[in-house]
C-alpha cells in the first residue's frame, strides 16, 4: 500500500508543476500568478481539494505513446471562502496555452454540474488562447464549449456565478465567460475578443482590460492586478447568498443602525443645476461606509453595486449627477436591468436613490434603440419580487420615474427629500412650452422676462403640490439610513407571486 501511495504521490508532485519550472516563470514575467497560486491566493489556507489531478490529455488517453499535458492544462476542485463552500477551476497557462481540449472541457463542466448539485458558487479563472483546433477534430465533442455553456445556463440565477479573464479569453470562450453573473478583467494581462485581429493588431490591443471598462461594458469588476482581482473576489462573495433558495448571509458590522448624519442636510444643493457627489451620499448610509460597486467605469452616469445596512446586503442603484447630470442613457439602461435582475433573483433587496432628469434627450440615443434599451428597465423594475425602496434625493423627470420605479411598478415605498422636484420636467422647461405663445407676443424684453418669472413661479408652486401628492412620506435627510434599515427590516418577509410561465419575454 505505501509504495502505491508514494508513486500516486510522485505523480500528484509532478502534476502539480504544470508546464515546469520555466514555464511557470515565463507566467511571472507576464506579471501573472500560475493558475495553482491563483487558486491559493483566493480560497481560505487549506481548503482546496483539487479534484482529476491525474486526468490525461485525450492525445495521451487514445495513444499510449503520446506525451500527456498535466491535467490537461486546468484545476479543477472545491474549497471555501470566508468558511463558505465553493466549486473552482483555473485555466493552467503554463500547459498549452491554457487551451480548451476535450479532457479540459470535461473537467469544468464536471464541477459546474456539481456546483449546481451542490446548489454552491461556482467560480471560473480564465488565461486560455482558445480551443485547441486538433484535439477538438481528432476526438468525440461530449464535453467542449458547448456543454461549458448549457452550464453556465442551466445555473443562471440558481448560483451565483463569477468567471476571473487574468489572461487571454478568445474566442467562444469569451463568449461564454459572458454567460456568468460576474466578470472580473485585470489591467494590462487580461483580454477578450471573439473574431481573430486583423493584420498588424495584437489580440491586446483589440481586447484590452480598459477599453471594455469604458465601452463595451463586457465586464463587472475592473482589477489592477492578480492579488487586487482575487481580492476583490472574495469581498464580491461575502455579500452573496450560496444560492437562489437562501437569503444573503447577515454580517454585524457593528455600525450603529439608528446613526444619523448631519452632512447630509448640507450635501445637495437646492439648484437642480449643481451636482453633488453621490458616492459620499451611499458613504454616509451603508454600514461602515463600504459599497462594492459594479461596472464602475461603463455608464458612470448611473451607479449600481452591493452594500449592507444593519448587517443586511442590499443592492444600490443611484443616478450619478456629477456624469451627465445623472440622465439614463442606453448604457445605463443595460446596466441597471442587469443589476436588477441579479438581484431579484438572489434574495438581495433593492435600493433607488434617484437624482434624474430623465432619459437623454438625443437623436443618437433614439436611432440607436432608447425605446427597446429603456424598456429592459421598466421591465426588470417591474418584475422584481425582492423588497424595493425608492427615495427621491431630488430631481426624477419625464421617463426617469420609471426608471427609478414607484409603487405602481412594483415598489414597496417611494420616500424622498424635501429637495424633491417632480414632474414631466421643471418649472422653466413647461412654461418655455406652456406660454410660449404668449411670451413671444410681448415685444418688451424686460417685461417678457417679468412675465417668464411670473409664470415659472405658478408653475412651481403646482409642481409642489404635484409632488407632495406623489410621495408616500418625506423623510429627515439625517434620518436616511435608519429609515430604510427599519424599512428593511419590515419587508424581510415579502412574498409575491407571479402566473405560471414557460419565462418571460423581456425585450433584449
Amino acid at each position: 500500500m505505501l509504495e502505491k501511495l508514494e508513486v500516486i504521490n510522485k505523480e500528484k508532485q509532478k502534476s502539480r508543476l504544470g508546464g515546469g519550472v520555466t514555464e511557470i516563470q515565463k507566467q511571472h514575467s507576464k506579471g501573472k500568478l500560475t493558475a495553482r497560486e491563483r487558486i491559493e491566493k483566493l480560497l481560505d489556507p487549506g481548503s482546496f481539494q483539487e479534484l482529476d489531478l491525474l486526468s490525461p490529455s485525450a492525445e495521451s488517453a487514445f495513444d499510449a505513446t503520446a506525451a500527456g499535458q498535466p491535467g490537461d492544462g486546468v484545476i479543477v476542485g472545491y474549497g471555501e471562502i470566508n468558511s463558505r463552500p465553493l466549486f473552482i477551476w483555473s485555466q493552467d497557462a503554463t500547459v498549452l496555452g491554457g487551451s480548451i481540449g476535450v479532457v479540459h472541457a470535461t473537467k469544468i463542466t464536471t464541477v459546474m454540474e456539481k456546483a449546481l448539485q451542490a446548489m454552491v458558487p461556482i467560480i471560473g479563472i480564465v488565461d486560455s488562447e482558445g480551443e485547441r483546433i486538433g484535439d477538438s477534430v481528432q476526438y468525440p465533442r461530449f464535453y467542449s464549449l458547448e456543454s461549458m455553456c448549457k452550464s453556465l445556463v442551466t445555473s443562471s440565477g440558481v448560483i451565483p456565478q463569477i468567471v476571473l479573464v487574468m489572461g487571454p479569453c478568445v474566442g467562444g470562450m469569451a463568449l461564454s465567460t459572458a454567460l456568468a453573473d460576474f466578470v472580473f478583467l485585470v489591467r494590462r494581462t487580461s483580454y477578450m475578443h471573439v473574431a481573430p485581429p486583423a493584420e498588424g493588431i495584437s489580440g491586446e490591443e483589440l481586447g484590452e482590460a480598459w477599453m471594455h471598462a469604458k465601452k463595451t461594458g463586457c465586464y463587472d469588476v475592473f482589477a489592477e492586478n492578480d492579488e487586487d482581482g482575487l481580492k476583490k473576489c472574495r469581498q464580491l462573495l461575502s455579500y452573496l447568498p450560496l444560492n437562489n433558495k437562501e437569503k444573503p448571509p447577515f454580517i454585524d458590522s457593528g455600525d450603529n443602525p439608528n446613526r444619523r448624519e448631519e452632512e447630509l442636510l448640507r450635501l445637495v444643493p437646492a439648484d437642480e443645476s449643481k451636482p453633488f457627489d453621490m458616492y459620499r451620499l451611499i458613504s454616509l448610509i451603508t454600514d461602515n461606509g463600504e459599497f462594492f460597486e459594479i461596472k464602475r467605469y461603463w455608464a458612470a452616469n448611473l451607479i449600481v453595486g452591493l452594500a449592507r445596512m444593519g448587517g443586511q446586503t442590499v443592492g444600490i442603484v443611484a443616478n450619478n449627477p456629477q456624469h451627465m447630470g445623472g440622465c439614463m442613457n442606453l448604457d445605463a439602461a443595460d446596466k441597471m436591468a442587469r443589476f436588477v435582475r441579479f438581484c431579484d433573483a438572489f434574495n438581495i433587496p433593492l435600493i433607488w436613490l434617484a437624482d434624474c432628469p430623465a432619459f437623454l434627450p438625443s437623436v443618437d440615443e433614439e436611432t440607436r434603440g432608447i425605446i427597446r434599451h429603456g424598456s429592459k428597465v421598466i421591465f426588470a423594475n417591474a418584475q422584481a419580487t425582492v423588497p424595493q425602496i425608492t427615495v427621491v434625493i431630488r430631481k426624477l423627470y419625464g421617463g426617469g420615474g420609471l426608471a427609478m420605479p414607484g409603487i405602481r411598478l412594483g415598489g414597496d415605498l417611494f420616500v424622498a427629500w424635501p429637495t424633491i422636484a417632480r414632474g414631466l420636467m421643471g418649472a422653466e422647461g413647461a412654461v418655455s412650452i406652456l406660454y410660449r405663445k404668449e411670451l413671444e407676443a410681448i415685444e418688451d424684453k424686460a417685461k417678457r422676462e417679468e412675465q417668464q418669472q411670473k409664470r415659472v413661479k405658478e408653475i412651481a408652486e403646482r409642481l409642489e403640490l404635484i409632488q407632495c401628492q406623489s410621495v408616500q412620506e418625506f423623510i429627515d435627510p439625517r434620518e436616511t439610513r435608519p429609515f430604510l434599515i427599519r424599512a428593511l427590516r419590515l419587508l424581510a418577509h415579502r412574498k409575491q407571486e407571479w402566473p405560471v410561465r414557460k419565462h418571460d419575454n423581456i425585450r433584449l
